[in-house]
């Protein structure tokens, strides 16, 4: 499953900046089962549960850049995650706003540092060590959203209660049109 995935990532990534690319329909439930196969074996063996709440929603766009995106932002909350004690969540939650669709992924490691927040998108920002991270993970996620989904992604902190326990985390918010043609 993963060499396959890894497969079409790589031919993903040479049609990346071709201006001709396909929309297909597909449901998010679909991308977002798919994205959690790819990345559930690190997630059980770091302990991190992954909690959904998916309005089924048909969406006419780029489904393998959507989970690129996706698997992206996962790997980024998988890797502070690591770093807490306390138990560790990841909830994903997809609903429709007019004839867009939201999803919002939203973790409890903490948040990130708010004088880094802004530059979150910026190409080569990384808070990893040279070996670990290349800071272009998430301006290609941004680049992805905004020039091929034709929509928005936006990162915020948030305070929560899950379970009686407040809990703070990084929260990302796609907003996606439901048809890109």
């Amino acid at each position: 499953k993963h060499v396959q995935y890894l497969s079409h990532t790589i031919d993903d990534f040479r049609d990346f900046f071709k201006p001709q690319k396909d929309a297909k329909k597909f449901y998010i439930s679909s991308a977002i089962e798919k994205t959690i196969s790819l990345v559930q074996v690190q997630f059980n063996s770091k302990s991190i549960e992954i909690y959904k709440d998916i309005e089924n929603l048909e969406l006419n766009s780029l489904q393998n850049e959507l989970i690129q995106v996706l698997i992206n932002i996962l790997n980024n909350a998988r890797d502070e995650l690591v770093k807490v004690k306390y138990k560790r969540f990841i909830f994903i939650k997809t609903q429709q706003e007019d004839k867009n669709i939201i999803i919002t992924i939203k973790d409890n490691a903490g948040g990130i540092p708010l004088e880094i927040l802004p530059n979150i998108f910026e190409p080569y920002f990384t808070t990893k060590s040279q070996y670990h991270g290349t800071g272009i993970g998430l301006f290609m996620s941004e680049e992805i959203i905004t020039k091929h989904l034709k929509g928005n992604i936006f990162v915020s902190n948030d305070k929560y209660i899950y379970e009686g326990i407040e809990y703070k985390g990084a929260v990302f918010k796609i907003i996606l049109p439901l048809n890109i043609s």
